[in-house]
């Protein structure tokens, strides 16, 4: 016991215990999430909970139960950074206390996960672990396991000999939420027990499995497995079981431990958040909902905030896309470069947004996840979109302009045109003027000149079964237009148009709105607009809507 002694390392293990689940919707297999401290050699190997008795104060409890007489405050300090004033402590307040020094570790043995042990008269495998590594019933059958493998050279170990050697996992003790109630009980009259809340949270995987895909979208992790090392300065580390206490950590440099059914102790968060101010940890609940976790999480970081929406939310310019999110996540940054996610949570398949409206969001900043009752995230099934051939008119002058809008209504044009407004026979002399565009269909007939022409001209023309257009200069592309589908009596309107996801309903989940002409002529309507639609988009209008464009 002696080379036990020396050999030891300064560990210090705080495992909150977990009840074990069968549920394959749990976390881990493991019932028990472990936390431990690898300490310096100038603390002890063990720390304990006490509870603070009527008329004491901490340098008597350190003398008193800790066997410390030196160096007291800086201990306490140490282990109870959450203590203000060390001259104010309560009857029943926990306070984390070391027990007996111990001599200093050999050098090179510190980070070592064994320790070695000599065989005594009247051991056994069960006798050692349990006495030497404290480990309890519900345990024994696991250490046991761990000693074998660590020791694969005994091959029967019922047959062990005082003086044999034996490799050991490092000692570690076990710290309860139900031992410290039962402490807390001991100095306190009144203990109200919530049922409720010492029942262990079993977390679905259908949570994780979301959680994961909107903090992957964030640039960060989420941790489920493996160990978590944190470094705490003139104490050691504390190592985080993530099978039960998963780490979520972001690219702001924030690291938030997921602390379900409140595992982890306050004195432990206290000291970790008192030296690193950016890991930070959030509670969770058996009623929390996702959106409820992914708050916690999202607002413990350092730069990112989650918020609720409750109108619609516009992304993109031309055309603007309308999105109805239940949530925003946003980062404030420094640098141009906002980051914008959206959380819709919809209740079945008609609400999930086409992928060329999410390709359309993402391309304007905005990352849409969309989480499906039941399903967790999801997304609308792919769709072939036939990508239509776009008219694009030639706008270089209004003249050009005016022969592009006339072809697309079905009109024969012809240039410089000379065109009679007086003949002989009824006016007893000839008059023409020369248009600058003349443009036939049918019986019907209509010129385009570039200057004024007297208002008789105009309506000799117009008996005559032929419109005239003038066009000012510097008139509006728009003013154009109208004129022209108005001088060949073609229905048009000028409004701005919305397709929603899904249709006919008072909240879409997506809204594509534009302004544009929709105009109506032989072959079809069609929508003159005078800005470059997305390509993707207008895939979308043509193949779910009909919707027909021509650019000007």
């Amino acid at each position: 016991m002696g080379n036990l002694c020396l050999r030891s390392i300064y560990l210090i293990l705080l495992s909150l215990a977990f009840l074990t689940v069968t549920s394959h919707d749990s976390i881990a297999e493991e019932d028990t999430a472990h936390l431990s401290f690898q300490k310096t050699a100038t603390l002890s190997a063990k720390t304990r909970p006490y509870v603070v008795k009527e008329g004491e104060w901490l340098l008597q409890i350190m003398r008193a139960q800790a066997g410390i007489t030196k160096h007291r405050l800086t201990v306490i300090k140490q282990l109870n950074p959450q203590i203000e004033d060390l001259n104010k402590i309560k009857p029943g307040q926990v306070v984390i206390l070391p027990e007996m020094e111990r001599p200093p570790v050999p050098e090179g043995e510190e980070s070592s996960p064994t320790m070695n042990y000599t065989i005594r008269k009247g051991d056994s495998i069960s006798r050692i672990a349990m006495r030497e590594l404290n480990v309890k019933l519900p345990e024994l059958r696991k250490t046991v396991d761990d000693i074998k493998q660590l020791n694969p050279d005994i091959r029967n170990y019922n047959m062990i000999y005082p003086g044999q050697t034996l490799q050991l996992p490092r000692r570690s003790i076990v710290i309860t939420k139900q031992e410290v109630k039962a402490q807390q009980a001991e100095s306190s009259p009144k203990v109200v027990k919530d049922e409720a809340k010492d029942k262990p949270i079993i977390l679905p995987r259908a949570h994780l499995n979301i959680i994961k895909v909107v903090i992957n979208r964030m640039n960060g992790a989420l941790i489920t497995l493996g160990k978590y090392y944190i470094p705490i300065p003139e104490l050691g580390q504390v190592t985080i079981d993530c099978s039960t206490i998963p780490i979520v950590e972001l690219d702001d440099g924030s690291s938030i431990f997921l602390d379900f059914s409140n595992r982890i102790p306050d004195t432990l968060k206290n000291m970790i958040q008192s030296n690193w101010k950016n890991y930070h940890s959030v509670e969770i609940f058996g009623s929390d909902d996702t959106a409820t976790i992914l708050q916690k999480i999202v607002n413990a970081s350092n730069t990112y905030s989650m918020t609720r929406r409750t109108t619609p939310y516009t992304i993109g310019a031309l055309p603007p896309l309308q999105l109805s999110v239940d949530w925003i996540i946003t980062k404030r940054a420094k640098e141009n470069k906002p980051y914008l996610q959206g959380l819709s949570f919809v209740s079945d398949n008609s609400r999930l947004l086409p992928k060329p409206m999410i390709q359309y969001a993402e391309r304007s900043g905005m990352i849409m996840t969309e989480i499906l009752d039941g399903q967790g995230v999801a997304s609308a099934p792919d769709e072939k979109y036939t990508l239509p051939q776009m008219s694009n008119m030639n706008v270089s002058t209004n003249i050009e302009l005016v022969n592009s809008l006339l072809n697309e209504l079905g009109y024969q044009t012809i240039r410089d045109s000379e065109v009679g407004v007086l003949d002989a026979a009824a006016s007893g002399f000839d008059l023409s003027i020369k248009a600058d565009l003349l443009a036939k269909k049918g019986d019907k007939q209509i010129i385009i000149v570039s200057k004024k022409i007297p208002q008789q001209f105009v309506d000799s023309l117009r008996t005559r079964g032929t419109e005239t257009i003038s066009l000012d200069a510097g008139e509006t592309k728009k003013s154009v237009i109208e004129k022209v589908l108005k001088a060949a009596n073609t229905p048009f309107s000028f409004v701005s148009f919305s397709f929603s996801v899904p249709e006919k309903t008072d909240k879409p989940a997506g809204t594509i709105s534009f302004p544009a002409f929709k105009i109506t002529r032989d072959k079809g309507d069609f929508y003159l607009i005078d800005f470059d639609i997305d390509r993707d988009i207008y895939g979308l209008l043509n193949n779910k809507w009909e919707v027909n464009i021509v650019r000007y």
